[in-house]
C-alpha cells in the first residue's frame, strides 16, 4: 500500500484516497467493491486474490490494479479493465540458493492452507523446480491454525529443510515455526523478507514495497496518461536481494558461502 501511495506521488497526482480493509472477509471485499463502484471511483488498487476478485467481479468498467497476486490466471481475474502486478517467484532459484548453503539436503518440507489457492500454486512450482533440481518435496497442509504446532513437528522430523510459501495461515505463527525448525537446527527458507523477519533464516524473495510502487506506476499510466489496463499486461516482480538472519544464523552454526555472504542483507 505504501509503495502504492509513494508512486502516485512521485509522479506528482494529487489522488483523494478511498481506503478499506476487508480483514480477509469474503462478505466485507464484496460489499467494499460494491460501494466503489456505485461512488465512482477513477481507479481501484487491491491487494492479495479475495480481494481483487470481489472488484473484479463487481465491475468491468472501471480500472483496476492489482499485486500480490500469485496466480491472476487461475484466480478468474484477468479482464479487460485488470491489470497489475503478480507475486510468483522462481522457486528454482530459491531452491538452488539454499543448495549452495548445504548441498546435503534432499528433501525439502512445505506447510501451507489447502484453502488458500495461492499456496497450491507455489507448492506446485517447488515440486516442479525440486523435481529438476532431484530433491523431494515433504509435503503437508492444514486447513486451521490450531493444526499448525503438531504438523510442524511431524514436518520436521521428515525433511532436511523447510521452505515457507507466502500464506496467510503460515505468515500469522511464523515464529512458532522457525522457533521449531530452530530446535532442530534445520533451515528454515522463507519465500519473501517478512518470513526471515519472524525467523526464517534466509530468503531472496519479492519486495512488497518495490511491487506496490510498480503497480503504483502502472495506475499514473492510466491516470495521467490515459492508457486502458488492456494496454498493460501483468507482470511479475525478478527476485530482491538476499536477507539472512544473523541471530538464526548464529543459533544453526551454518558457514556461509562467502559468495552469498558478499551480497546479502543481514537483519535481526
Amino acid at each position: 500500500r505504501q509503495g502504492f501511495k509513494d508512486a502516485i506521488k512521485e509522479a506528482g497526482l494529487e489522488v483523494l484516497y478511498d481506503e478499506k480493509n476487508a480483514n480477509g472477509e469474503i462478505t466485507t471485499a464484496n460489499l467494499i467493491a460494491s460501494n466503489f463502484v456505485n461512488s465512482k471511483e477513477d481507479l481501484i488498487y487491491s491487494i492479495a486474490t479475495t480481494t481483487t476478485q470481489s472488484v473484479s467481479q463487481a465491475t468491468g468498467d472501471i480500472p483496476i490494479v492489482f499485486s500480490a497476486i500469485t496466480d491472476p490466471q487461475s484466480a478468474g481475474i484477468i479482464k479487460e479493465n485488470i491489470t497489475g502486478i503478480s507475486d510468483r517467484v522462481d522457486i528454482k532459484q530459491q531452491l538452488e540458493l539454499l543448495l549452495k548453503i548445504n548441498s546435503q539436503i534432499k528433501k525439502v518440507g512445505v506447510i501451507y492452507n489447502s484453502s488458500e489457492p495461492n499456496s497450491k500454486v507455489q507448492v506446485e512450482d517447488l515440486k516442479k523446480a525440486a523435481e529438476e533440481l532431484r530433491l523431494t518435496v515433504v509435503e503437508k497442509s492444514v486447513s486451521q491454525i490450531s493444526e499448525i504446532p503438531q504438523v510442524t513437528d511431524m514436518l520436521i522430523r521428515e525433511s532436511d529443510a523447510i521452505y515457507l510459501p507466502t500464506d496467510n495461515l503460515v505468515a500469522s505463527v511464523i515464529n512458532l515455526i522457525t522457533d521449531k525448525a530452530k530446535a532442530s537446527k534445520k533451515i528454515a527458507f522463507g519465500a519473501e523478507a517478512a518470513h526471515v523477519k519472524g525467523g526464517a533464516l534466509i530468503t531472496q524473495g519479492v519486495d512488497y514495497y518495490e511491487m506496490g510502487k510498480e503497480a503504483g506506476r502502472i495506475a499514473v499510466e492510466i491516470l495521467k496518461n490515459n492508457k486502458k489496463p488492456s494496454e498493460i499486461k501483468y507482470k511479475t516482480m525478478e527476485l530482491g536481494e538476499i536477507t539472512i538472519n544473523s541471530e538464526t544464523l548464529n543459533e544453526l552454526g551454518v558457514v556461509l558461502p562467502e559468495e552469498i555472504k558478499n551480497k546479502a542483507k543481514m537483519i535481526n
